[in-house]
């Protein structure tokens, strides 16, 4: 009862998560972002003024926008209208959150405001609108009803006037919005137009997707449409279960690892039905050599609707067995356009299957933060099912760590490496086993941490798992880890929290890579420093006592002996240079963790004779 009342009064503070068990998703500090493009400033721009954001790029193109904490995102809509959106929420561009000590604090978050756009030749009886399509949350988390965004347009005055707003909801779909631009004051030639939100951290992240922004003249407020096709998100992989493997793994049998059924989706903006035609080309990228290409297919697209549809078969298209190198099979699906002057760039959509270093069920994006919730008095751990199809060699371990209010940075972890867990009939097989890591931030934004073994792994053919252990004791508790909400089904992952493997029941693909084959570069990432305390344990190895020194310290010690697993054995307040009774304890190695007042949690080995 006491395990059911704890779980509830969790479940009533931290509501607005996904809870699942003691796991749950979070929102995500999601955008350590890549240095903006810089470029000239354009001249004022003319009409129509369109925007899909439908390229490559983390951010907007500056020939269109002037700022960049908004950025690109392609997996965050639920649904969109094309590759592509605006996503606004609570972090800026360097993937800090705007307020990064108060969790809970609302503040004005991101903005995006276009370049100077030359309305001078125009009047309000031109008929100008501007029209654009938001969506709250989309795959990330929805925005609190007292968040908003909001629309601002320049005046010739040079004051920013508010022209819209919308609180945040749970709808979870796009909403088309129509703003006419009749004011006198608008029509100058340095007029803008801005988006900013309003975020509070923690609770949602109050995520916003904005997306196919139309300003024109001679329109009217039932002129909603942007006659259009173009490609929506990016076509299924290549690949069935892995996102990414090595090579030399795939060609062990690449029938069973290519999915069975590939499907793009069109977007059909007009209002009747359109026979589109379509086709691709494919190559491998690193050396131009020509795999295949197709045209002349076509599909009938309904009006105001988007249509998936089959693609091609690649087996008769792979290049050959790779000596370990990296592989990029480069695919560009291409529609033919109907519409006079219609949008070009989202005719064609580009997919990179990669064949690395590295399996990887995720499509390299987070859309949320998954965490475990432990008890204080047990540690938890995270496992993550591969596969090796041929011997190979282990050499560690890549993960995307979302931010957090506070910071995470000195949250402690161990990876590990098991051939088999207790679970489904198993038995716990620890083969490798990497202590006191950190939690390490990127300036890039989805950019992984390596964590390069200190000793290769040897693995031969068949299952593994990749764990992630987090100590007892509240060290390490509600450690965040990239998720990928796009995979849905079959994530191979469970975790333990009590003692007992459990099927993971939240879906998505944690971003968590184990790298294989030739030797990698040291990460420059080392176990936790000794800060602030110092002290030592006397003796080690030790038969049925030991001493713990601190020297110049005056205050109690808090102390705690953990075992291999993080769980918590003995624990107390001794004075300095006390000696601790061990003697219960089987012989083996074990975690002595300790503190003062003022001073960080360090740890030391143990070996117990």
């Amino acid at each position: 009862m006491k395990s059911i009342l704890r779980f509830l009064l969790i479940a009533a503070v931290i509501s607005p998560w996904r809870i699942n068990a003691q796991e749950y998703t979070a929102p995500l500090s999601r955008r350590s972002a890549a240095k903006a493009h810089t470029a000239a400033r354009p001249t004022a721009l003319s009409l129509p003024f369109f925007e899909d954001f439908t390229g490559y790029a983390v951010f907007p193109d500056p020939a269109l926008w002037e700022d960049h904490s908004a950025y690109v995102s392609n997996t965050m809509p639920s649904a969109s209208f094309s590759r592509g959106c605006a996503t606004f929420d609570a972090n800026n561009a360097r993937n800090v959150p705007y307020d990064s000590m108060t969790a809970y604090h609302q503040v004005l978050a991101d903005s995006l405001t276009t370049q100077a756009i030359d309305l001078s030749t125009y009047t309000p009886g031109d008929s100008l609108w501007l029209s654009f399509y938001y969506e709250p949350g989309g795959n990330g988390f929805p925005p609190k009803p007292e968040d908003s965004l909001m629309l601002y347009f320049l005046r010739n005055d040079g004051l920013w006037q508010q022209v819209w707003a919308t609180g945040g909801d749970t709808a979870n779909r796009f909403k088309n919005v129509m703003i006419p631009v009749k004011d006198t004051g608008w029509f100058h030639d340095q007029f803008r137009f801005r988006f900013i939100n309003k975020a509070t951290f923690g609770i949602s992240n109050s995520e916003w997707n904005v997306d196919y922004i139309l300003l024109d003249a001679h329109r009217n407020y039932a002129d909603t449409l942007v006659r259009d096709i173009a490609f929506t998100a990016n076509p299924s992989p290549l690949l069935g279960d892995f996102t990414a493997m090595p090579y030399v793994q795939f060609k062990t049998n690449p029938g069973t690892f290519l999915a069975s059924n590939l499907s793009a989706t069109l977007q059909h903006s007009g209002a009747l039905p359109a026979t589109v035609s379509y086709g691709y080309k494919a190559m491998e990228l690193l050396t131009g050599t020509a795999l295949g290409t197709a045209a002349g297919s076509s599909v009938l697209v309904p009006g105001a609707n988007s249509l998936s549809f089959p693609l091609f078969n690649f087996s008769g298209f792979l290049p050959p067995a790779s000596s370990g190198g990296k592989v990029v099979i480069q695919t560009q699906y291409y529609a033919t356009g109907i519409y006079p002057n219609e949008p070009k760039d989202n005719d064609t959509i580009v997919q990179n299957q990669v064949f690395d270093n590295y399996f990887a069920y995720d499509d390299g994006s987070a859309e949320k933060s998954y965490f475990l919730h432990l008890y204080q008095s047990a540690p938890g751990a995270i496992a993550v099912e591969y596969a090796l199809y041929a011997p190979d060699t282990l050499r560690g371990i890549s993960i995307y760590f979302p931010r957090t209010v506070p910071t995470s940075e000195q949250k402690d972890f161990s990876l590990a490496v098991y051939r088999d867990i207790a679970v489904n009939g198993g038995t716990d097989d620890m083969v490798y086993r990497e202590d006191f890591l950190n939690p390490v931030y990127q300036d890039t934004v989805n950019e992984f941490t390596t964590y390069t073994f200190s000793q290769p792994v040897p693995l031969p053919a068949g299952t593994f798992y990749i764990s992630i252990i987090q100590s007892a004791g509240g060290y390490s508790d509600s450690l965040y880890i990239g998720l990928d909400v796009n995979r849905t089904g079959g994530n191979h992952r469970y975790f333990n929290i009590d003692g007992t493997w459990q099927p993971s029941l939240i879906d998505g693909a944690l971003l968590l890579r184990p790298l294989v084959g030739k030797k990698l570069p040291p990460s420059g990432i080392t176990p936790v420093p000794a800060s602030g305390l110092s002290w030592t344990v006397t003796p080690n190895p030790a038969n049925h006592q030991i001493q713990l020194s601190a020297p110049g310290e005056q205050d109690l010690l808090h102390y705690q002996i953990n075992d291999m697993q993080g769980r918590q054995l003995q624990s107390g307040k001794i004075t300095n240079r006390a000696y601790i009774d061990i003697s219960s304890l089987r012989p083996g190695m074990y975690f002595i963790r300790m503190s003062a007042r003022g001073h960080q949690w360090t740890t030391r080995k143990l070996i117990k004779q």
